[in-house]
């Protein structure tokens, strides 16, 4: 692909989380400290026209004594179209909130001056409580029509077959069928490396799934009615997600640690069928 697009996202002494067309892409929830940097390659989550950029700031642990954000506090993501032959790139969208005086969280002026906000201010949506959104469009091009920008809108009469379908996904790694979870994602894998000038194989093994279907492993039976569907790009991204980092209904389940961990492909309809697109 002769440009991709690609994100840095960089935070200090704050709850942040990066949102591409309203799909979680980068946090650093995880952080003890809130401050981190890191990057994604987010071409494949894109479409040729409009797209949206959301940035979220929140205080950590250890501000939470306080009504107000600290003073140091700051979250910043900048996208850039990045040719082969020309790592700086373009800018194509930035935003960063930093915190005034008074303790409240500010956008601060763009890279580019003739970029303007959707909104900025405190969330009210549904798993951003306590956080201040600010929210862009931008448009890119020369991308290619990805399959799921062809997908055909899903709706709640969807949800048998989509519950059917991860029940697939699910028994075929409960019989470690790796051959066919590789066949069923296959299509998914081949856009990535496309995206990322790679393979599809290279994208595939590194989901290290073998470690996932071990002997320690087995494949945890969700409980289905605490997952909603939730869609992206008009419907035609989906998924069924549970909380608010959207986590998956395929659980692999550590039986001497007892964690879970999850795999949450987004789907699409394609010519009348459900498949993995993400």
């Amino acid at each position: 692909m002769e440009h991709k697009y690609l994100v840095s996202f960089n935070t200090h002494r704050s709850l942040c989380a990066l949102k591409v067309n309203e799909i979680l892409i980068l946090e650093n929830t995880s952080s003890r400290t809130g401050t981190e940097s890191s990057g994604y390659n987010i071409s494949a989550f894109l479409e040729n026209g409009s797209n949206t950029i959301k940035l979220l700031m929140g205080r950590k642990s250890f501000d939470k004594n306080t009504e107000k954000f600290h003073p140091e506090s700051w979250c910043e993501v900048t996208i850039k179209k990045i040719a082969s032959h020309d790592e700086q790139g373009e800018v194509i969208s930035n935003i960063k909130l930093t915190v005034d005086d008074n303790g409240n969280v500010i956008t601060k002026n763009s890279i580019n001056s003739n970029e303007r906000f959707d909104y900025a201010n405190m969330s009210t949506k549904k798993g951003e409580k306590n956080l201040f959104a600010a929210q862009k469009t931008f448009s890119v091009n020369s991308l290619p029509n990805w399959m799921w920008t062809k997908a055909q809108p899903v709706t709640e009469n969807d949800l048998p077959a989509i519950k059917a379908f991860y029940q697939e996904i699910s028994n075929a790694f409960a019989h470690r069928d790796l051959d066919k979870v590789w066949k069923m994602s296959q299509p998914a894998w081949e856009e990535w490396a496309i995206a990322d000038n790679s393979s599809a194989k290279i994208f595939f093994d590194s989901m290290d799934f073998e470690e996932d279907i071990n002997d320690k492993s087995v494949i945890k039976e969700p409980d289905w009615k605490i997952y909603k569907l939730v869609s992206y790009k008009n419907g035609r991204l989906f998924r069924l997600e549970k909380g608010a980092f959207g986590f998956s209904p395929i659980i692999f389940h550590n039986k001497e640690n007892g964690e879970d961990t999850t795999y949450g492909p987004y789907l699409s309809i394609i010519n009348g069928k459900i498949v993995i697109s993400r």
